[in-house]
């Protein structure tokens, strides 16, 4: 009976073990992208000690710096769980990432995609919107080609689609109806779209230029597009660009569909699925899955902007930021006492707990204006005039502040 199991199990390929192993990644912190640069190096090893696969030259990765990302999603066809044991900026302004892994020996040869659809649903999804125009020779009114079929990409990977323009139709009915209740600060609020409504939006522009028909090696005739653009995931509520993606704009694509307009819509699909071999993700979905894993594992990076704010003050905010152990990097951005300064730091807190962190250590200076996923705004607390004297007391000289202790700089979190 164990021989007739085994000879079953045989005939499915090699049986798979998981080994526990733990790993470290580096990447130079002042690289753009050196968070998940880390966290893929830390898996890329993990699979290499656990497997024996180097996953880097198995890829054909060339560039890790610009292909991290392919890396990192090669990388769970092998890892099975994992756990981050450590992450953050050392003095020497190196990123580490320290995990603890459970990698399946061999090669499973798990498709990239199934093994992040895992991975996303297990974590959670990011909500993504999608705006692409389109300029398509041939094709009479609007057509929505490459945006339909992003959005294809996106449901399959199981992220959480946004229609921003019915959720902003909604806004618009909801301010109305604010303002004839009275509430016409609530809906000017509306109207100006604060809310925060995605994680990520993929702006872009795709043409496609009519070339023709041709035949080739005699069949029949076939049309021929040249398709060029570009494509971008941002932040909304930070202007953060996540990635770029640029569409070759001299290649010849053709489509042995008999429809000139069906034909369009083919080349499109061809262009936009190129990037990558069979089971890896198109560039620009492939960064934002990078990004979203990583901040769900590492902590998010997140901008605090503080409105006219002293030099003394800010310095103060920084290194009181600095500080918490709740907060794993500070970076300072911009300052500017008349306009808005800007501090980013890596944290797992919410934007409502960090701007209860800012409050408490400016003792009460900095409150909490507003925050989003990744934008806390802070401003200084209005000052109380005292209430006026009797005229029959005389003023009481003021009294002299105490000597303040010296402040640390603006990275005493790197000389802890």
């Amino acid at each position: 009976m164990t021989l007739c199991l085994v000879g079953i199990l045989s005939a499915y390929g090699p049986l798979t073990f998981a080994a526990e192993v733990e790993a470290e990644g580096r990447a130079a912190g002042d690289q753009k992208g050196a968070r998940e640069q880390a966290l893929a190096d830390a898996l890329r090893e993990a699979v290499r000690v656990g497997t024996g696969v180097d996953i880097l030259s198995s890829s054909g990765v060339k560039d890790f710096a610009l292909d991290y990302d392919r890396i990192l999603s090669s990388a769970f066809g092998h890892v099975k769980t994992y756990q981050v044991l450590s992450s953050g900026l050392g003095k020497d302004q190196i990123y580490r990432v320290k995990v603890k892994a459970d990698v399946e020996k061999g090669a499973p040869g798990v498709n990239n995609v199934l093994a992040l659809k895992q991975i996303m649903l297990l974590k959670g999804a990011p909500r993504v919107s999608i705006k692409i125009e389109e300029q398509v020779d041939g094709v009479t009114g609007p057509t929505l080609y490459a945006q339909g079929i992003m959005e294809v990409v996106a449901r399959e990977l199981q992220f959480n689609l946004i229609d921003v323009g019915s959720l902003s139709t909604q806004e618009v009915k909801a301010a109305a109806r604010d303002e004839i209740v009275g509430s016409d600060r609530t809906a000017k609020l509306r109207r100006a779209d604060v809310p925060q409504k995605c994680d990520f939006q993929i702006q872009g522009k795709v043409v496609a230029k009519y070339v023709g028909q041709q035949s080739f090696y005699g069949g029949l005739p076939q049309h021929v597009y040249a398709i060029g653009g570009e494509m971008r995931a941002i932040r909304p509520d930070t202007g953060e660009i996540v990635a770029t993606c640029a569409l070759p704009g001299t290649e010849n694509v053709e489509s042995d569909l008999e429809s000139k307009e069906m034909a369009a819509r083919d080349v499109i699909q061809k262009v936009l699925s190129k990037g990558g071999k069979a089971g890896e993700l198109p560039p620009l979905f492939n960064k934002i899955v990078a990004r979203w894993i990583t901040e769900t594992d590492l902590g998010a990076i997140k901008r605090i902007e503080f409105a006219e704010v002293s030099n003394e003050e800010f310095q103060k905010s920084a290194a009181f930021l600095g500080e918490n152990d709740k907060i794993s990097a500070v970076w300072v951005r911009e300052f500017d006492s008349k306009g808005i300064s800007v501090i980013d730091v890596e944290t797992r807190l919410d934007g409502g707990a960090l701007g209860q962190v800012i409050s408490k250590g400016s003792g009460d200076k900095l409150l909490l204006d507003h925050f989003t996923g990744n934008l806390v705004s802070c401003r200084l607390a209005s000052v109380t005039p005292p209430p006026s004297s009797p005229p029959s007391v005389s003023p009481q000289p003021a009294s002299t502040p105490p000597t303040q202790p010296k402040k640390k700089g603006f990275w005493s979190f790197l000389e802890d």
